[in-house]
């Protein structure tokens, strides 16, 4: 059985997360977001092209709003 881990600091590298925004837990969590070392992406989600997904990574998040944004982290439990 797998769950989520959910962090409300910044990610310790760039890269693809799983990530919403704190006010909609329990929403929109199979977003995926990038995060380039300062800033998020707007979400990308599975059903969507590997060229649209590209096209929200491209979109940044104002500065302000990383505080807002959590990340998570597949976790097993056996």
């Amino acid at each position: 059985m797998k769950w989520m881990k959910w962090h409300k600091n910044e990610p310790p590298e760039a890269g693809w997360y799983p990530a919403m925004r704190i006010r909609e837990r329990g929403g929109w969590n199979n977003g995926w977001r990038w995060w380039d070392g300062e800033r998020w992406s707007w979400p990308a989600f599975p059903h969507e092209s590997a060229q649209k997904a590209g096209k929200w990574a491209a979109q940044k998040e104002p500065a302000g709003h990383t505080p807002e944004i959590m990340w998570g982290t597949p976790q097993v439990i056996n």
